[in-house]
């Protein structure tokens, strides 16, 4: 298994405002996951992960640069 990893900054900003990184968490019969996404606050991040559930699609798996 590839020990390669992705970082997350705590904080970003967006048209001017900053965003903040929050965690969330799932479960599936495999097990319980969690994910990040960045908002503004704790409220915009409730609502982008109604979003997220309502319009999210699977883009594909993650790899690291180079290791194809």
């Amino acid at each position: 298994m590839s020990k390669g990893k992705v970082e997350l900054d705590l904080s970003c900003e967006v048209k001017g405002r900053k965003w903040d990184l929050y965690g969330f968490s799932y479960e599936t019969p495999d097990g319980k996951f969690g994910g990040y996404l960045h908002a503004s606050s704790p409220e915009h991040a409730s609502y982008m992960l109604e979003e997220l559930k309502a319009t999210a699609v699977l883009d594909g798996q993650i790899v690291e640069s180079g290791s194809f």
